[in-house]
Formats: structure tokens, C-alpha cells, sequence
């Protein structure tokens, strides 16, 4: 019998990520309200920045620093001010402790990746700055648990039906596990395999989209829930 393939997402789904960036970004709000700026207003604008960006300059944690400053200026141009480049400094500081976060992996993932590793074909799919995101692989501990690693700029459904040709996966037998709908499991649904949606406690508002087909998800409500739905054959030690 073929071996079930998963496809498996890494931020907010193997480590921690989108924690850091909304403590950065409470960080921002707060000295932003030091400056006389409305925090909530702060992070409404950043926000939209984000938004405008993300699609033109990618994931990369330096743009996330980028996307700060010019939120400062902004407010500054909306209040009439002149941005003082001491507080810029500050900004840019601030964007950049997500750089180099720590690798914390989340609950019951490093003895759930071991396990499914022993009668599942697993993959890494991640997107983002390809050095970022190799580096955060190889202190994660978990990449010698995957056949490959594929590190792309976005994830849609032609990059998971070029990893089926690729590596030789039977759509009905592949499964991508994400915690994201905009990245993992929308994209799954449209290349046809199936979709297991594992929601993070603080999602990143602009992975938070509706779903494409909710009749067709999976919903787990743990990592480590996957060794039941995808349980070792009885004769495995």
C-alpha cells in the first residue's frame, strides 16, 4: 500500500513565528502612543501597509522592520509632523527583533514529526526569504525527519502540483497541514489533495481568510492529533 504523503507547513504550525511579530508590533503601538498617536489607529495603519507590501516585497522579517517605519512616517504625514529620525531608529529596532527569533516548537510537534516520519512521507513546504527560512529549519532539529525541504515565495496550488510530478504523490494519498487558510489550505483544495487546517492561537490577520471548501477540511485543534488520524500500521514496534 502506497504510503500517505504530508506536505507540512513550518510557521505557527512546527514553531512559534506570528507570536514575535504581534510583540513587535504591541511594542510599536506602545511607543507610537508615547509619540501622541492613537496605538489603535498605529496598528490599523500598519495593517494596511502590510497589506499593500506583502505582495510586492514577500515575507521577509527585514520588511516586516520596513513596514514599521514607514507606518511612523505615515502618521507623521497625516498629523502634519516631521518624522524625527530618533524615534525611526526605535522603529527599525523594534522590526528588528523578529530577525533572528528563537525556534520554540510548538506543543507535541518535535515526538509527532518523529513518529509520522516512520510510516509517512513527509515534506516541508514554507514560504519566505529562502536563507531566513533554511535557518530556522536547521535549528528547528526537524529537518532530518523530512524526505525534502521546499522553501518557495508563495505557496499556491501550482507549487503543490509541481511537488506532486515532482515527487511521484498520489493526489488522493497527499495531505497539506498548515495552519494558515490563505497559504496552506486553500491552495490544497484547488490542487486537489487534501487539506488539514490546524489553527494558531495568534493567527496573522492576512492568513486569516474564509475558506474555500469547508465541507472538504480537516480541523484539528492539535499537532499531535495527527498520529490518530493518521495512526502507524498495526505491525509497527
Amino acid at each position: 500500500m502506497e504510503k500517505i504523503a504530508l506536505i507540512l507547513d513550518a510557521d505557527d504550525t512546527l514553531w512559534e513565528n506570528n507570536i514575535f511579530y504581534e510583540e513587535a508590533t504591541d511594542a510599536f503601538a506602545e511607543r507610537m502612543a508615547r509619540e501622541g498617536f492613537d496605538p489603535r489607529r498605529a496598528r490599523e495603519t500598519l495593517d494596511r501597509i502590510e497589506q499593500e507590501r506583502v505582495p510586492v516585497y514577500g515575507y521577509a522579517p527585514q520588511e516586516f522592520a520596513r513596514s514599521l517605519v514607514l507606518t511612523y512616517h505615515q502618521l507623521c504625514q497625516e498629523d502634519g509632523r516631521i518624522p524625527r529620525p530618533e524615534v525611526e531608529a526605535e522603529v527599525e529596532a523594534i522590526g528588528n527583533r523578529v530577525v533572528e527569533y528563537p525556534i520554540i516548537l510548538l506543543d507535541g510537534v518535535a515526538e509527532t514529526v518523529a513518529a509520522l516520519s516512520r510510516h509517512c512521507r513527509l515534506f516541508l513546504l514554507t514560504k519566505g526569504d529562502p536563507k531566513v527560512q533554511r535557518d530556522k529549519v536547521d535549528r528547528s532539529g526537524l529537518a532530518p525527519h523530512f524526505e525534502a525541504i521546499h522553501i518557495v515565495p508563495e505557496k499556491r496550488p501550482e507549487v503543490l502540483q509541481d511537488l506532486l510530478v515532482r515527487h511521484n504523490l498520489d493526489p488522493r494519498q497527499t495531505w497539506m497541514v498548515g495552519n494558515s487558510p490563505r497559504s496552506d489550505v486553500n491552495p490544497a483544495l484547488a490542487a486537489g489533495i487534501g487539506a488539514i487546517h490546524i489553527p494558531y492561537h495568534r493567527p496573522w490577520s492576512w492568513e486569516e481568510v474564509p475558506v474555500a471548501d469547508p465541507e472538504r477540511v480537516v480541523r484539528l485543534s492539535r499537532f499531535r492529533d495527527l498520529l490518530q488520524l493518521f495512526p502507524p500500521p498495526e505491525d509497527e514496534p
